[in-house]
């Protein structure tokens, strides 16, 4: 977690396991922009964070909130299947 904790952009990252189910986790991430989330994205170890992910007996629940808009794994999936977004958001 600490490496990310430093990534530019990144205001907050904390990870928290639930009390009534140890199985339980919360991770929440809160970022400066939505360029500096698209970016925490396409890093290697959020990559393996993903794959980590397929491997937990309940599919994961992923909600990501904008101020102005709200999504959820379908963002992950349209950013990491489009390598130049990052590029073509900053060319907006």
């Amino acid at each position: 977690m600490e490496p990310t904790r430093v990534e530019p952009g990144c205001i907050r990252y904390q990870f928290y396991q639930d009390i009534e189910n140890e199985n339980a986790f919360i991770l929440v991430e809160e970022w400066e922009t939505k360029e500096d989330l698209d970016r925490n994205i396409h890093r290697e170890s959020y990559k393996r964070l993903l794959v980590l992910m397929d491997l937990l007996s309940e599919p994961p629940e992923i909600k990501i909130n904008t101020v102005s808009h709200r999504a959820g794994i379908e963002y992950l999936e349209e950013v990491l299947s489009n390598p130049k977004r990052l590029l073509l958001d900053r060319v907006k």
